[in-house]
């Protein structure tokens, strides 16, 4: 019996010690979970104006949907949208298994001149050039763009590589008006290399 009894409290003991691991384990791992946020830049945007959306937590890698958005294979902690009716349109950043919303307030245009950049915003993949065109203002303009090394920012149409994926920005002035456009730069699927191209180069063309 003495014998029993031992062998049980061992095996009890074994018990314990590996629940109580497997509770710790549970813990750390609850612990390590990181919530997705999803953030918009303005509280509201005028139609046909772009938005910044921005992701945060998960596991650092992030997918956006939305029922109103012509886009494919969208990746990236910044994404770009723009719509062309007033409404609230609801946007869906997913990470690691979880998601979180954007709700995108959008509002009539207001006129503010005839300046108007196009695209709003665009798709494309890393090495490939995104192409945009101003109208109005007194057809003199100027492009600007943090991502960029302009080479030449003047004329009614500009055409930009860029060497790293994310939400870009591309912006016209033209008679004391400004306009922007945003590009989605999208890594290759498959790991595969991007076309060739001038990283972080820009020009214009359609020169006045």
């Amino acid at each position: 019996m003495k014998r029993n009894h031992q062998k049980y409290w061992a095996v009890s003991l074994v018990s314990a010690l590996t629940l109580s691991a497997l509770s710790i384990s549970a813990l750390s791992l609850a612990q390590t979970v990181v919530p997705v946020t999803c953030t918009v830049a303005t509280s509201s945007v005028s139609a046909n104006q772009s938005v910044m959306l921005t992701a945060s937590g998960g596991n650092g890698s992030y997918t956006w949907t939305g029922s109103n958005l012509s886009i494919s294979n969208p990746t990236g902690s910044q994404f770009a949208v723009s719509y062309p009716t007033p409404g609230t349109y609801l946007v869906t950043v997913t990470s690691g298994g979880l998601s979180a919303n954007c709700s995108v307030n959008v509002t009539a245009a207001i006129s503010t001149g005839t300046l108007a950049c196009a695209p709003v915003t665009q798709n494309v993949t890393l090495g490939q050039v995104a192409s945009v065109s101003a109208t109005g203002g007194n057809g003199v303009y100027t492009w600007s763009s943090p991502d960029l090394n302009i080479t030449n920012a003047n004329g009614s149409g500009f055409s930009a590589n860029f060497g790293s994926s994310g939400a870009k920005t591309l912006t016209v002035t033209s008679a004391g008006l400004t306009a922007m456009c945003a590009v989605n730069v999208i890594p290759p699927t498959g790991g595969g290399t991007p076309t060739p191209g001038l990283p972080n180069t820009g020009g214009g063309y359609g020169q006045q």
